[in-house]
């Protein structure tokens, strides 16, 4: 009796399973025909064959991702199978794939290859001989796959999935979904006040908690679900086929005992809380994408942390709003530099032996045809749209026009620096955009500064130090900014080309009434003056705060006791003045 289109059949002659054929086809004949070549190839095996007639009726990428071997026909009626699984392919899914035809063709041979099938056969030259060699070959060749896809698919810290792979397994988990009528929920988990564990005890310490907490989150959920560590301190986790919202719920309140019980590390005992916002997709609801889902979990996230942390938040219709408004903004920045809203304000540093202004600092500011908001808020934003990359052209660009506006006025010019992002550093373009540019505006190299984060540097030196030596190869300096709130600095001082360390500011601020502080800012001076490096205090308030530094005169202050950052015409009336700061 025919199969009907809509449905799939399982065979189990071949014994306990060990391989799990599925079988592609829109024709019985042929299919039964596969079926006992199958049965030749693996005498004495054990093999389950699958048959799906209508890719369309079921959830056609996972069944070819829960399979072992896909043999899958090229005519499916209103489709082909070279398309089938090249789609398979640009999901992440490594199931190796047979292509079968009825008639020899160079170009299907061709496209079969670049879609990603592992093998192509025709009908009617297809023997067991010939089957068992193909499917053999085709599942050494995942093997390989499979290895070389866990360095570039697995956080190399915690063993879970990371972003990549995380994305395309929500992909995945959508569509069955949609298709399986169940509850999807996606967990987005951030540790609360994890960076004092980082900056107090160190990144060794902060390392054994993050892999504790990976260890504790996949505990909680079935094999099944997606556990990811999207990067620092956040996790994600994907739910996927629960019958009941409470099932859901149930899941919540073990995640959130994860976190009852305190994390050691030789002699240190961490205590550590989390949020966590939740996005859940319920049968009937319209179908999300994948990035959709994100910033709803995201926006829930907000709120719990916005609500006193160490809680969880559902996605409601009201966190749309606070969503749009995110993507609006994400929008606005993209087209910041087209309509004329940003603008470069200087910061004046000022030498500490001489008390002569001996730089200035660029910052940032939006001139947005809207709500305010300062750069502690945009620039995050920023990198996470990847507006980041233009707006940081655009920035080096505008620091260099200056500097040549300077000097064609006469002016005696000191060196500007300018703040980079980790995601500009990373970018390809990144060092030669910076050379185009110096030698677009005939600009020294030693006129412009870059400063770089310490935190940056100890979490990604491996990824950018080498266009960090490059960039100073062109005569360019570099400065650690915030030094002091990271660990151990000290390590990377003789292996990357710094010529400045910016001491945080939190501590310049808080010398005059805490101890720590002083020994803190006293420690990093003597450590600059050592390794003969220029030592910047910034956040300078006050002359108490001045007469506490012991400073060089190579060393610089900057803060609003000096001045607070300045349009470009009065910055550049500052230099012309030459003013001596008392």
């Amino acid at each position: 009796m025919p199969v009907p289109a809509f449905t799939r059949v399982c065979t189990r002659e071949f014994g306990e399973t060990v391989l799990r054929a599925l079988i592609v086809d829109d024709n019985e004949d042929d299919y039964e025909f596969i079926v006992r070549t199958l049965k030749g190839a693996f005498k004495g095996s054990n093999v389950d064959t699958y048959w799906v007639q209508n890719p369309d009726a079921v959830n056609i990428h996972q069944e070819i991702h829960d399979s072992d071997i896909c043999l899958i026909d090229q005519n499916l009626g209103g489709q082909k199978g070279i398309d089938l699984i090249r789609t398979s392919t640009e999901n992440g899914i490594l199931t190796p794939t047979i292509l079968l035809t009825g008639q020899h063709s160079e170009d299907i041979d061709r496209l079969a290859s670049q879609s990603g099938a592992s093998d192509y056969l025709v009908k009617d030259q297809i023997s067991s001989t010939l089957l068992n060699r193909s499917i053999r070959y085709a599942i050494a060749q995942k093997e390989h796959k499979t290895k070389l896809s866990e360095a570039a698919y697995i956080d190399g810290l915690t063993g879970l999935a990371n972003r990549p792979r995380f994305n395309q397994a929500l992909r995945l988990a959508i569509d069955s979904t949609a298709r399986s009528q169940s509850h999807l929920a996606l967990f987005i988990i951030d540790l609360d006040d994890f960076k004092i564990i980082n900056d107090t005890y160190g990144h060794p310490a902060g390392d054994a908690v993050l892999q504790e907490v990976a260890n504790r989150i996949s505990d909680v959920v079935r094999r099944s679900d997606i556990v990811a560590r999207l990067g620092g301190d956040e996790f994600a986790v994907v739910l996927n086929g629960y019958s009941h919202e409470e099932d859901i719920r149930l899941i919540i309140e073990k995640m959130m005992a994860v976190f009852d019980s305190p994390v050691r590390f030789g002699t240190l005992i961490f205590h550590f809380q989390c949020s966590i916002g939740i996005a859940v997709l319920k049968p009937g609801d319209k179908k999300r994408s994948a990035d959709e889902l994100v910033r709803a979990a995201d926006g829930a996230l907000y709120k719990a942390k916005q609500s006193g942390k160490n809680s969880f938040e559902f996605f409601d219709q009201h966190m749309g709003e606070y969503i749009d408004s995110l993507a609006a903004t994400e929008a606005d920045l993209s087209n910041a530099i087209g309509k004329n809203e940003l603008e470069l304000f200087f910061q004046p540093k000022v030498n500490a032996g001489t008390m002569t202004t001996s730089g200035a600092e660029a910052l940032l500011r939006w001139n947005r045809d809207g709500p305010a908001m300062g750069p502690a808020d945009f620039i995050p934003i920023a990198e996470r749209s990847l507006a980041i990359l233009s707006i940081g052209k655009w920035v080096i660009e505008q620091a260099c026009k200056h500097q040549r506006e300077l000097l064609d006025r006469g002016i005696s010019v000191p060196p500007v620096s300018v703040n980079v992002s980790p995601v500009q550093v990373q970018s390809e373009s990144f060092v030669e955009h910076i050379k185009e540019t110096l030698a677009a505006f005939d600009i020294e190299p030693r006129l412009i500064e870059f400063e770089i984060t310490e935190t940056v540097l100890m979490e990604q030196h491996k990824h950018i130090i080498g266009r960090i030596e490059a960039v100073a190869d062109l005569g360019c300096t570099w400065a650690i900014d915030d030094f002091g709130v990271g660990y151990s600095s000290l390590s990377l001082l003789n292996s990357i080309p710094m010529s400045k360390i910016k001491l945080d500011k939190s501590f310049v601020q808080k010398m005059t009434n805490c101890a720590s502080s002083r020994k803190i800012c006293s420690v990093v001076t003597l450590l600059a003056h050592e390794l003969e490096l220029s030592m910047v205090a910034e956040g300078v308030e006050c002359q108490e705060q001045v007469d506490m530094l012991t400073l060089m005169g190579k060393d610089e202050l900057q803060g609003f006791y000096y001045s607070k950052p300045l349009p470009f015409e009065a910055y550049a009336k500052l230099l012309q003045e030459q003013r001596i700061w008392t």
